[in-house]
């Protein structure tokens, strides 16, 4: 059995290689916030604002219990030698999931790039591989249309962390082997998403400067190439970057003058599958799949600012009360 917080939380059948179907909005929050503490009990006022927030029913207790039921027959159908050993039992005033780490993808992920980590220096090549391994586990935005309560927010916002970090990474092991006229072209689109993280940055200034473009290289380090406020696209030479980060790349440059790009694309050989999402050629196919890129930042930052607001309005609430008291 898998569990999945790389995207939307799921559960996959390793047996009948199918995914197990939730049967709910509200079902598909409850498995992400228990994914989230995996092995530990979750109280049951935390599920309960994880799935309704301030708007809970008069019986919200009810409620969750019979959306824990649904779940916990899901995984028994799907495990029909676990029926006398659910994996979700209550434990305390709450619930827990119970799994092994490496059935979560999320612990999958960590491991392998922990292990590139190690061996960025001596093997880049080695560690490339398993960072395009790694990032090949996401499927979309974590938790995405899952619960947005501030287990799950503070959650996502920690793994998109970590999977920008490991594309760093597998930036810098393409550029230690020498890839640098690849890792432009995935570099260009990542600045352009992620303006505030200087490390892409000089990774595209050191790329351009081994591609021999002192020029551009300068101005990128300037950071007068980029126009962050606008998300207009990063313009290198004659050629005009509307891509996910190495997803595609022109196979002639345009002709001298004329700004645009040739429309003629292939893939970009090696990089993560997530890279392929082009609808199709031509400008339209980019600009929409720039869109979507622009849309899976713009989820990160709301998730991680949601939970900002849980955590000060729980900090706020917590202390009012403390004031009457004292004033009583």
């Amino acid at each position: 059995m898998q569990f999945r917080v790389l995207g939307p939380p799921g559960i996959y059948d390793d047996v009948r290689r199918a995914s197990v179907q939730l049967t709910s909005p509200k079902q598909r929050a409850l498995l992400g916030a228990l994914l989230v503490r995996l092995g530990t009990p979750v109280p049951t006022e935390e599920l309960i604002r994880e799935l309704w927030g301030n708007n809970a029913p008069d019986k919200a207790g009810n409620a969750l219990q019979a959306h824990v039921s649904r779940l916990r027959q899901q995984l028994i159908e799907a495990e029909p030698s676990r029926a006398n050993t659910p994996r979700l039992v209550v434990r305390g005033p709450g619930y827990v999931l119970q799994a092994r780490p490496e059935e979560l993808d999320s612990v999958q992920f960590r491991l392998q790039v922990t292990r590139a980590k190690r061996l960025l220096a001596a093997d880049p090549r080695a560690a490339a591989l398993l960072l395009r391994k790694a990032l090949g586990l996401w499927r979309g935005p974590a938790l995405d249309g899952g619960s947005h309560g501030p287990l799950c927010a503070a959650a996502a916002a920690r793994l998109e962390e970590e999977r920008l970090t490991a594309l760093e990474d597998l930036c810098d092991a393409s550029l230690r082997i020498g890839r640098h006229e690849e890792v432009v072209r995935r570099l260009e689109e990542l600045v352009v998403a992620h303006p505030t993280r200087a490390r892409f940055r000089d990774q595209l200034a050191l790329a351009l400067q081994r591609c021999g473009r002192q020029g551009e290289a300068r101005a990128v380090r300037r950071g007068a190439a980029h126009q962050a406020e606008d998300r207009t696209p990063v313009r290198t030479g004659n050629v005009r970057v509307l891509r996910e980060p190495g997803s595609l790349r022109a196979t002639e440059p345009a002709p001298a003058g004329t700004g645009t790009a040739v429309a003629t694309m292939e893939p970009a050989p090696g990089w993560p599958a997530e890279g392929d999402l082009v609808d199709g050629p031509g400008t339209q196919g980019h600009e929409l799949h720039r869109l979507r890129v622009r849309v899976e930042e713009l989820t990160s930052q709301q998730h991680a600012l949601r939970s900002e607001l849980q955590r000060l309005t729980a900090l706020l609430e917590e202390r009012v009360p403390a004031r009457r008291r004292d004033s009583a």
